[in-house]
């Protein structure tokens, strides 16, 4: 019987042994990871400090003084009016310029289209300028800038040079009442001006003006003769090609036109200047 209870009472020790063995092992991790966690924030506080210390003393250093800001890229926009954009008075240390505040400001002028600001240490600060590339100028009472886009986007200054073709037949009234209409009369002007461009076909491969007429379509103004064509609304491709064929019909026969009517493409009609005009 006394052989029995001690082979219980080892059977019953031996796992609160193995608990009290469990309970320090998981002791033992606790601290180790409770060590490595602190060695850790402590090595990330020593590593802020010192790039405090360090981002100060380049504050305060006259190395990285501002002292050039490089415009690239403008040529409609004035160096001036770009410099008085951002906004960079004196001479501010480098690191404490914000580029991306001199980028929003810089891109709310009108003619900006893409502009990147960069850092060039140790003391200046480059701007690269995309400017907005101007196709036409509307007559909308006063006359504005229309981009490849569509977009109208700054008004013609009084010094500009007037050597883009001009789209009439729309007002201010009619662009904010039918803004859809007025904007597929617009895309249409851009459409024959892209086509004429890359062509190059006489007699328009200058185009002095487009007039938008919301019944009949496009007609364009020639540059040199001032002759109107009648483009109706499509086909301007094919249209161009079949024109440029009159076209040299009527030079090799001597005659001048004073309008051709291209809006039907299996009709076209010329109007001869009258013998003596």
């Amino acid at each position: 019987m006394g052989e029995t209870v001690r082979v219980r009472e080892g059977k019953f020790l031996r796992p609160k042994a193995r608990r009290e063995e469990k309970g320090a092992e998981k002791f033992l991790r606790i601290l180790k990871k409770t060590i490595r966690v602190a060695f850790q924030l402590l090595l990330l506080s020593f590593f802020l400090l010192v790039s405090h210390w360090v981002y100060v003393r380049l504050l305060g250093d006259p190395c990285f003084r501002v002292r050039e800001v490089e415009v690239e890229g403008g040529r409609m926009i004035p160096k001036e009016t770009l410099l008085s954009l951002t906004v960079i008075d004196g001479m501010p240390n480098l690191f404490s310029v914000k580029l991306k505040e001199v980028v929003k400001r810089l891109e709310s002028h009108p003619w900006i289209e893409q502009v990147r600001v960069m850092k060039v240490f140790p003391h200046k600060i480059l701007i690269q300028i995309e400017e907005k590339k101007p196709m036409a100028i509307i007559q909308l009472e006063e006359l504005y800038y229309i981009d490849t886009k569509g977009e109208i986007f700054s008004p013609v200054g009084d010094r500009d040079e007037y050597n883009y073709p001009y789209l009439t037949g729309l007002t201010r009234r009619v662009l904010e009442k039918d803004p859809v209409e007025a904007e597929r009369l617009i895309t249409k002007a851009l459409e024959i001006l892209r086509i004429a461009g890359r062509e190059k076909l006489p007699p328009l491969q200058e185009i002095s003006e487009i007039h938008m007429e919301k019944a009949y379509g496009i007609d364009c103004i020639t540059k040199a003769e001032g002759v109107e064509v009648k483009m109706g609304w499509d086909d301007f491709g094919e249209k161009l090609q079949r024109l440029s064929l009159i076209w040299a019909d009527l030079r090799k026969r001597g005659f001048s036109a004073a309008s051709i009517d291209c809006s039907d493409l299996k009709r076209m009609l010329v109007k001869r200047v009258p013998s003596g005009g």
